[in-house]
């Protein structure tokens, strides 16, 4: 990274289409059908893991220093050798996000590549991993799920290295999600928005097929080990939400871990993530990079992730925000102002480097996490 802080101007943003992400928030669902807005916004069962994602957040309160010389702070940071702009990737989300816009994560990696952090591309993704990585020079990160055949998730694996992703994002593939939202509006995704990683000329489309089959037996700690020790690319694994399968992720060869619940959106009913991250970090120790989401809405949450332990987090449904209401326009907007909120939040609170976010920041018995 450069020796100079990037500098954040707001001067300009009395000529943007928007100047909060409430703007956003609210053109997106003001554009999506009600059909497509819960597909968007819903959670899994009653939704509890879904609200207290973001409860949790809510709790948090900051230590707010009365003097504390702070200019302008630097949001830069090094994440598994990738230089951000802020601490923050693109989430693997997909299986729809045409359904939001037609160029999906076409889109979002040429808005991601603009404001300088890195994407995360979902094997569910409209578009095939080939595509998406031709189009954005950030798409580093395929991120795939452990099912069905060995032979199938390597090969999937030697497709993504010699598109050139960096690594691979592995998680396991649950059983179909109980979403009623969904299920009452009878969603189904449609036409352009079915995954385009299993078409013809991608290897054995009936073996791939299977990577995304929620029929299929769930791996088992063992298989897992031994593909992520095969593997083409370093890996990280997503999902972790307990010390123990921290343990186990790294036991079985994984470079760094996702802390992550999907968004509330596979089973409710699971802690919230942030609450689960302190713990983790504890477990594992200081050199372990994590990477953290659910429940991200604003930039302040992105300083009170990092505070409790994560290196960066991931961006998903406020992603799709972004590309609901104005494609890729819409989705570098976002990212600029969650950007710009990360900077103050950094400003206010004395510190003038990610680096410095610690849980020192936080408020004595403000936030139930880590408990």
């Amino acid at each position: 990274m450069a020796d100079q802080p990037n500098r954040i101007d707001d001067r300009y943003a009395a000529t943007e289409r928007y100047t909060t992400l409430r703007g956003i928030y609210k053109d997106a669902q003001r554009r999506l059908s009600e059909i497509d807005w819960n597909y968007l916004s819903c959670g899994t069962g009653d939704e509890v893991t879904l609200k207290e994602n973001t409860s949790v957040f809510d709790s948090i309160r900051f230590e707010v220093p009365l003097f504390a010389g702070i200019d302008n702070p630097d949001t830069r940071t090094k994440v598994l050798g990738f230089d951000l702009s802020f601490p923050a990737f693109i989430a693997p989300f997909g299986g729809g996000e045409t359904v939001f816009h037609p160029d999906g994560h076409l889109a979002i990696g040429r808005a991601a590549a603009s404001v300088g952090i890195q994407q995360m591309v979902p094997v569910a993704a409209a578009h095939s991993l080939e595509e998406v990585a031709k189009a954005s020079p950030v798409a580093s990160v395929f991120q795939m799920t452990f099912v069905g055949d060995e032979g199938a998730a390597l090969d999937m694996m030697e497709r993504a290295k010699a598109a050139g992703y960096k690594y691979i994002c592995v998680t396991y593939s649950p059983i179909r999600q109980w979403r009623e939202r969904m299920m009452e509006d009878r969603f189904t995704i449609r036409g352009e928005a079915s995954p385009s990683n299993f078409g013809p000329g991608k290897s054995d489309p009936a073996a791939l097929h299977e990577l995304l089959d929620f029929t299929q037996p769930r791996w088992t700690w063992a298989q897992a080990a031994s593909v992520i020790k095969r593997a083409p690319l370093p890996c990280i694994v997503k999902g972790v939400s307990s010390a123990r399968d921290a343990r186990a992720s790294l036991d079985a060869g994984a470079v760094g871990l996702y802390v992550s619940n999907y968004g509330g959106r596979t089973i409710d009913r699971t802690p919230p993530a942030l609450e689960t991250l302190p713990t983790i970090r504890k477990a594992v120790g200081k050199g372990v990079p994590i990477i953290f989401d659910s429940g991200i809405r604003r930039g302040s949450d992105i300083a009170a992730a990092i505070a409790l332990g994560a290196d960066a987090v991931a961006l998903g449904r406020i992603i799709a925000y972004g590309l609901a209401a104005d494609g890729e326009n819409g989705v570098r907007r976002t990212l600029e102002l969650l950007q710009r909120e990360f900077w103050t939040t950094l400003g206010h609170l004395g510190c003038s480097r990610v680096e410095e976010l610690t849980r020192e920041v936080i408020a004595s018995g403000s936030t139930r996490s880590g408990r």
